[in-house]
């Protein structure tokens, strides 16, 4: 079964994992930056990221079996922004 995958089952799942950590990241954006703080001298303060916008960014999912042995993103890339 494993080898019968169709490439849009595999689409499927990329969209849901994607989905997943966007709602993760989401959920615990406070969480998240209180670490980042917590970690040491010089750190940028919560509302200087929102107001210059460096919780936004984009997000790249590749599956390692999508890889081509070179380097390079893969046949699989796929990537989306993510929007606050």
């Amino acid at each position: 079964m494993a080898e019968n995958l169709l490439q849009s089952q595999k689409d499927e799942w990329r969209d849901h994992i994607l989905s997943e950590i966007v709602n993760f990241l989401s959920e615990n954006k406070d969480l998240i930056h209180a670490r980042y703080f917590e970690q040491g001298e010089g750190k940028i303060s919560r509302e200087v990221i929102e107001e210059v916008g460096l919780m936004d960014f984009e997000l790249a999912i590749t599956f390692l079996e999508d890889k081509p042995k070179g380097f390079g993103l893969g046949l699989g890339f796929f990537k989306a922004n993510l929007i606050r």
